[in-house]
């Protein structure tokens, strides 16, 4: 078997990975990268591999990961593609989103809105519950879980030709609102004759599948895996989400005692709901001035119970009771807000500062040197947040801070990931082609010899 990088590997966004064996194929993601207008998947002959692609699985519905899915429908393919309900149910925003991104510069789309429209979504947990084997069509079974990404995010483990592909999504283990079931390994011993029995159910031996408890639900263990594509997004950072959280609200704290005002510039869902959580409860007395698309955002995902740790929801239920929270709907409510605090914090929902919106916000604050810009997250080449974090501190103006909001994995996440599948073949996936070069260098010195880091079109077998 093969495995293809169409993206994603040596690179932040455009994640595309494709199976391939005896001319049959399976993609995994279909995205794209938010630089030079858009970069999409780079594919030999898009038709000869839509001739035998059997399936296509979407991990969850950030642009890096999805956008691209209409070129399939494009150039022919009329199959399925297998997510969650809540990930569908997000996908119109980020379309709508690129759509814009792309229009604003003037850039053709290698796809139309019919395309977008001929999408055939098969939802996984109609089919197979989390946690539990199950075939999907003939020759072809999965196992999902959830990947605390975003709601609806999940991991997948393929059985395939013989073959057992791991493929994490986008993960981490410590989001504050999000479950991530832990992928586990079968430690004890079945042979592959039995495993497979046991993934058709017409073997039932409970005693040798080590299910383990986690916020209500059971994690699954996995057998021995030919090949796992891991999220490493954050190379060899070692940092854990409780010292970045420190980091940020000491830069806050800054900040609020000389009397200025922080911008924080997040995604539409998952990171943004987050951090206005966190920072609504750390700071229940400071104006916060919130766009209406983000509470929005915070309302949805108080719909999806199934994918929240205990007590979320009445933490967002506790959120409209801040004492000084002001959605901004408009141009005049803003200025009025800004007028009426000197020391506040604003949530805008574009984390690279590149909508019209975000950077009227920067412009109110960027004189004040006593306010601070703070980015969170991944910030594409040629970006308006990327230039500002090259600048540093312009002078006379506000400051420029750079906290990563871990959304990812770093070395100790990619460590017990790989650890507790048993040390499996492993392709490092969703960063620059040094940092995973330096991760890879780390981990075989800790005694992870099968690691590898690749680049786009690169090919590996296994």
């Amino acid at each position: 078997m093969q495995l293809t990088i169409l993206g994603g590997a040596g690179e932040h966004g455009r994640s595309s990975y494709l199976l391939t064996e005896e001319g049959q194929h399976i993609v995994l993601d279909y995205g794209v990268k938010k630089e030079d207008g858009g970069q999409y998947p780079l594919v030999d002959n898009i038709e000869e591999m839509i001739g035998g692609l059997q399936t296509v699985f979407l991990s969850h519905a950030h642009e890096d990961h999805c956008i691209a899915l209409p070129i399939l429908y494009r150039h022919g393919y009329q199959g399925q593609v297998w997510t969650t309900r809540a990930t569908v149910q997000q996908l119109p925003a980020y379309f709508n989103a690129w759509r814009n991104y792309t229009d604003g510069r003037h850039v053709t789309r290698p796809y139309d809105d019919e395309d977008e429209q001929r999408i055939g979504y098969r939802y996984l947990e109609d089919v197979v519950p989390a946690g539990q084997w199950g075939q999907l069509q003939p020759g072809l079974d999965i196992c999902w879980g959830r990947s605390g990404h975003l709601p609806g995010s999940i991991w997948l483990t393929l059985c395939w030709k013989g073959k057992y592909i791991f493929f994490s999504g986008d993960y981490t283990s410590e989001s504050q609102t999000l479950v991530a079931d832990r992928p586990l390994y079968l430690s004890h011993s079945l042979n592959r004759a039995e495993v497979l029995q046991t993934v058709h159910g017409e073997l039932e031996r409970p005693e040798q599948w080590l299910w383990r408890q986690q916020s209500g639900k059971m994690a699954p263990i996995l057998p021995q895996l030919d090949l796992a594509i891991v999220d490493a997004a954050y190379g060899d950072d070692p940092e854990s989400q409780v010292e970045k959280l420190h980091q940020l609200k000491t830069h806050i704290d800054e900040a609020i005692q000389m009397g200025g005002s922080i911008l924080l510039p997040v995604p539409l869902y998952g990171r943004g709901q987050e951090l206005l959580l966190w920072v609504s409860e750390q700071y229940p007395h400071i104006p916060l001035l919130v766009e209406s698309a983000l509470l929005e955002g915070l309302q949805l995902l108080r719909s999806y119970t199934d994918w929240l740790h205990h007590g979320v929801e009445q933490r967002i239920d506790q959120l409209w009771h801040h004492a000084q929270l002001y959605p901004l709907s408009d141009a005049a409510e803003t200025d009025r807000r800004y007028a009426q605090y000197s020391s506040k914090i604003i949530f805008t929902p574009d984390g690279m500062l590149q909508t019209k919106l975000a950077r009227q916000h920067y412009e109110r604050l960027q004189h004040d040197p006593h306010s601070k810009v703070i980015f969170t997250g991944h910030l594409a080449k040629g970006s308006p947040g990327s230039q500002l974090v090259a600048t540093a501190q312009p002078c006379n103006g506000c400051q420029i801070e750079r906290v990563r909001y871990k959304v990812h994995q770093g070395l100790p996440d990619v460590q017990r990931m790989l650890h507790e599948l048993n040390r499996p073949p492993a392709v490092l996936v969703h960063a620059p082609q040094a940092r995973t070069d330096q991760l890879a260098a780390h981990l075989r010195q800790q005694g992870y010899p099968n690691v590898h880091s690749l680049i786009p079109t690169a090919r590996l077998e296994f």
